[in-house]
């Protein structure tokens, strides 16, 4: 679905950095949301994030990857938690429904900008 256009400064709020997922757990009473302790360089630090792939990814398929987040998404409490970001993914184009993770290059570091 096209969505309406934003702005160049809208897009500049955008904080888009390179993560390292330090460790990966299920949430507890939720099918659906993972934990990451997320490293997203000196600016920000070691965050929380959860993300609600659980259906298609368990902690062992994220835990090592690099791959995009948004940093500076306000917290937002869920389920016992704070999340403190979003994971960027790929949707899925088929009828499975799971989205793809962007694997970003190995010598990426936690805390580049994306642009």
């Amino acid at each position: 679905m096209k969505k309406d256009p934003i702005t160049f400064d809208q897009f500049t709020a955008l904080d888009i950095r390179v993560g390292y997922i330090v460790d990966c757990q299920r949430v507890e009473g939720s099918e659906k949301l993972l934990l990451s302790t997320v490293d997203l360089g000196a600016d920000y630090g070691t965050v929380t994030i959860l993300s609600g792939i659980g259906p298609w990814f368990g902690p062992a398929d994220l835990k090592g990857k690099k791959t995009a987040f948004l940093a500076n998404l306000a917290p937002r409490p869920m389920m016992g938690h704070i999340s403190q970001g979003m994971m960027l993914l790929v949707d899925a184009e088929d009828d499975t429904g799971k989205p793809l993770i962007m694997d970003l290059p190995s010598d990426s570091i936690p805390g580049q900008i994306l642009r």
